[in-house]
């Protein structure tokens, strides 16, 4: 009879101690696919926004580079405008234009008084829309979104003066 007794003890824990195994590998597994889908959607956000975050710092930083008297000029010209940044090297003063063309955010550098062509540009990255606005107080507001992304704003203030002349 003891001897029977004793069996049923080593069943019961040998029972107690699978059903906690099995607890907890439930628990782990849930656990793990819970991190899975907040890791998928965490990822998919950033990859919707790396373009729009990337085309604004690209623009903020040559605005930056550029921030001198007449350096920084906006022509309102189609869609959502064109930033013209001006640089003058040895003898000659080269003018970078940045704009939206089919999609893509693009740059081109020619010499001051080469006719600009949109299509002549280089593509910087896939931009669905991109425009930039002068505000009032020296202030350039630059607006970019990417394909399933809602637009993202940055605001520039122009250190220099008559830097934002629209025409």
């Amino acid at each position: 009879m003891r001897k029977l007794r004793r069996n049923q003890n080593h069943i019961v824990d040998f029972f107690f101690t699978l059903s906690l195994f099995c607890l907890f590998a439930a628990s782990a597994l849930i656990v793990v696919l819970i991190g899975s889908g907040v890791y998928k959607n965490t990822t998919a956000h950033m990859e919707e926004n790396f373009a729009t975050r990337t085309a604004l710092s690209y623009v903020a930083e040559k605005v930056r580079q550029h921030d001198t008297a007449g350096g920084v000029t906006l022509l309102e010209e189609g869609d959502g405008g064109v930033l013209v940044l001006t640089d003058t090297v040895n003898d000659g003063t080269y003018e970078t234009y940045i704009y939206a063309y089919d999609g893509w955010l693009c740059e081109l550098v020619i010499k001051e008084g080469t006719g600009f062509s949109r299509e002549q540009g280089e593509q910087i990255l896939k931009v669905d829309t991109f425009s930039l606005e002068a505000k009032p107080g020296d202030f350039l507001q630059v607006t970019a979104a990417d394909s399933g992304s809602s637009p993202v704003s940055c605001l520039l203030h122009l250190r220099s003066t008559a830097d934002t002349d629209t025409e």
